[in-house]
């Protein structure tokens, strides 16, 4: 037998890795591979350490519901942690419910199709099924929820039907035609109307000199201002064109004058002069609204002044307010319309109860970004640049001007849904089928909004995240989770499959929701379907992508990152049965490894630290359950919560923590090294020792499986940094090919383990191994 080898893994980087890649020896990533991490965290410099415990902070409203969480952040970094339940929302700050309940029309159906993005102190909320709603905080007390009012929607294609028109008159529309359901309350159209040109004329003229004096000082005045051109905030067509002629021999000055506030004061706007020499031919455009008038001033001779508004196009708006029947209905007028003009040049908006409402909303470049509806699930809408509920399209001289609205489809072969819209340098869309971007390069205007495809994957509807400058999302197809990011080599949005190396993580199931914490391990969670939580540390630029999960004595349903202070809070949501009861309830994990060394290794946990010593602990949460109780800490012996939910303890104490316990699991694959006659595999081997460097860590079992262990023999009494050397308990057989390490840690206590290295003894052959 030669002499042993000591052989270190001194990271676990790579993480968790399925059995089809637990033998490539080949790979660089298997130099830093799991084969088990239950119940850990992958530590983006190297270590695996136990999870954090999660504290309980209380139960949602209604446990047989679906419940979800979303983050509100604040200017001040103190967010807030809101719970939407059927028709509420609560909100909770650092763990404790603030007692403010919010009615919301959203019913716990449709929960997990919201889609909330934040400006300021207002959150922007989408559903598909309900018009936009925003969630307004005026103050830590005062939170108001309301239907965000849009000064302009957008419409549909226009009526090409000559035949089918519709005529208002007073608060009823009428249609030629089948057009009205009941679906249609609460949307609005579009209707236009062809207006002719409108002179007014007047002939101005001095024939004695006697009158001269009379004449200048009563100034001729016509003013066009008996028809109001303010064609409102709904107007495609915010320009109306003039002309203005004079014909005559005169002396003088004749000015037009513009108002811009329905004639209650007016200012100069064209001035011409002539000395029996000039005549005016002047054309322009003006704003609707505005209104012009000419006032002239003779000397002497005459002139005739004409003063055109040249044929233009009215829009008027009406909402409907109730469905009479499918040719007839109650409107609200809101704006321009002609009453008794049939019109065949109408659109319908594009956003109501029948066609559905925008799923998704963001901001970019200065607009508001929506997407989505039932009836165009793959349809963009960009409000105006800084107007944010404006969905309207201005013309200048009949271009459509650079800050107007947009409508953009994204067109395929297989018409896919828009899933998610991602804002960064450029504007990430995430659809069923593929991945788009608008350019961010220049300023998107309607003429300059072009989509361009990147990959073909897909997405699915849970939550993508945006880290440093990589999109991370999970693929529609396999539960794969991918991440892509702007290459300059290829010009192109590239990026590569995250699961690779772990599909028994992902396979056979779906992400339901997802949460990113930066601090302090940029962690992403994923919440599968079956309960089980799924984490990746994820840091590419140094190459770190390691997974493991998290399994508890229930089933996560929901997560959400907030951030408190300088940190980032994981917030769950979990089903467990309590006193044979099934209850969700909201659980609160801070931040790994505090430096007083306060961290708590047990779930859905209640603490208390006193001043004043005492000898009982409230968790009336957990009647029923075998809880862990650490005193002082010190671990006590298990017990189960009376019905009273009171725990009376045997002594007083200052820090009482009571909770459920969990296992970590660590499983380290076989060793693979060169030596002088070839390679480990295939060879039998007994690993009679290893070295466990760890760090503040205290209690857990090592040996070659989970089922035959020893325990790790610390100091007591306190948290251990160093190397322990620990010899393996024997087994049957010795000798094997087998030369993987399991560890095992239920203590409510840390544990970091930074390297270990084993010390492995080479034998024959396979002959060495009883029974070949």
């Amino acid at each position: 037998m030669s002499n042993p080898l000591y052989i270190s893994q001194l990271a676990f980087t790579t993480g968790e890795v399925s059995p089809d890649v637990s033998s490539r020896f080949d790979l660089e990533q298997y130099k830093s591979a799991l084969l088990e991490s239950e119940n850990v965290v992958i530590r983006p410099y190297g270590a695996v350490a136990k999870r954090q415990g999660s504290q309980y902070v209380g139960q949602v409203k209604y446990s047989d519901k679906p419940t979800r969480l979303f983050e509100f952040t604040t200017n001040t970094n103190n967010s807030f942690m809101l719970e939407f339940g059927d028709k509420y929302i609560r909100v909770w700050n650092y763990g404790i419910y603030t007692g403010i309940e919010i009615t919301t029309p959203f019913t716990s159906d449709i929960l997990f199709d919201l889609n909330c993005n934040q400006s300021g102190d207002v959150m922007f909320i989408c559903s598909g099924k309900y018009p936009i709603q925003t969630l307004s905080r005026y103050s830590d007390t005062d939170w108001r929820m309301s239907t965000y009012k849009l000064t302009e929607q957008p419409y549909d294609e226009i009526n090409t039907d000559n035949g089918h028109t519709l005529t208002v008159n007073g608060d009823t529309i009428t249609s030629t035609k089948d057009l009205f359901t009941q679906d249609m309350v609460g949307s609005v159209i579009q209707i236009a109307y062809y207006v002719e040109a409108v002179h007014t004329k007047s002939v101005g003229e001095v024939v004695e000199k006697k009158v001269k004096r009379y004449m200048q000082a009563q100034t001729i005045e016509k003013t066009y201002n008996n028809i109001n051109y303010n064609v409102g905030a709904f107007s495609t067509d915010t320009e109306l064109s003039w002309k203005f002629t004079t014909h005559g021999t005169w002396e003088g000055t004749v000015k037009l004058q513009i108002s811009n506030n329905d004639g209650q004061t007016w200012k100069d706007y064209r001035t011409y002069t002539s000395k029996n020499d000039y005549n005016v031919t002047d054309t322009g455009k003006i704003e609707s609204g505005a209104r012009l008038k000419y006032v002239s001033d003779i000397k002497s001779g005459s002139v005739n002044c004409d003063l055109s508004i040249m044929p233009f196009t009215q829009y008027g708006i009406v909402e409907i307010k109730s469905v009479t029947d499918a040719k007839n209905a109650k409107v609200n007028v809101l704006n321009g319309i002609k009453e008794g003009e049939p019109s065949y040049q109408w659109k319908l908006g594009s956003w109501n109860r029948g066609r559905g409402y925008p799923k998704l909303c963001t901001f970019y470049q200065d607009r508001f970004v929506v997407a989505a509806t039932d009836s165009k699930p793959n349809f963009i809408w960009f409000s105006r640049t800084g107007d944010y509920p404006n969905f309207g399209v201005e013309k200048v001289e009949g271009t459509i001007t650079d800050d107007s609205a947009i409508t953009l489809p994204v067109i395929n072969r297989k018409m896919c849904e828009i899933r998610h819209l991602v804002p960064a340098n450029d504007l990430i869309i995430l659809t069923s089928g593929n991945e788009w971007i608008v350019r961010g390069d220049k300023t998107i205007t309607p003429t300059n909004c072009n989509l361009k495809t990147q990959t073909q994957r897909g997405a699915l509807s849970c939550e993508p995240q945006f880290i440093g400058n990589r999109c991370v999302f999970v693929q529609e197809r396999g539960g794969t989770v991918r991440d892509m990011g702007y290459s300059y080599e290829s010009d192109n949005y590239t990026g590569q499959d995250l699961t690779l190396f772990v599909k028994t993580l992902v396979k056979g199931h779906l992400a339901v929701t997802s949460a990113y914490a930066q601090d302090p391990d940029s962690i992403i969670y994923y919440v599968r379907d079956d309960g089980q939580l799924n984490c990746l540390t994820y840091i590419p630029e140094q190459k770190v992508y390691g997974w493991s999960h998290f399994v508890t004595n229930g089933k996560y349903r929901y997560v959400e990152s907030v951030a408190e202070g300088e940190q980032d809070t994981i917030y769950f949501v979990v089903d467990r049965v309590i006193n044979n009861k099934s209850v969700k309830c909201i659980e609160r994990s801070i931040p790994l490894y505090t430096e007083d060394n306060s961290d708590v290794f047990l779930d859905c946990y209640v603490k208390v630290a006193n001043s004043i010593k005492t000898d009982y602990i409230n968790a009336p949460h957990l009647v029923g359950q075998m809880v862990d109780i650490v005193i002082d800490g010190q671990q006590m012996p298990s017990r189960v919560v009376p019905p009273t939910g009171v725990i009376k303890l045997d002594g007083k104490a200052n820090v009482i923590t009571v909770g459920l316990p969990y296992t970590t699991k660590i499983k380290i694959p076989n060793v693979e090294q060169q030596i002088n006659d070839g390679t480990l595999q295939g060879r039998v081997a007994t690993v009679s020792r290893v070295v466990l460097r760890m760090y503040k860590s205290f209690g857990g079992k090592v040996g070659r499986t989970f089922d035959r262990m020893d325990d790790i023999t610390l100091p007591p009494n306190e948290l251990f940094t160093g190397d322990k050397p620990v010899i393996l308990p024997k087994m049957g057989i010795n000798y094997s090919t087998d030369t993987s390490i399991c560890i095992k840690h239920s203590d409510p206590f840390p544990f970091n383990l930074l390297s270990i290295t084993r010390i492995v003894e080479i034998g024959g052959g396979l002959r060495d191994v009883p029974g070949l």
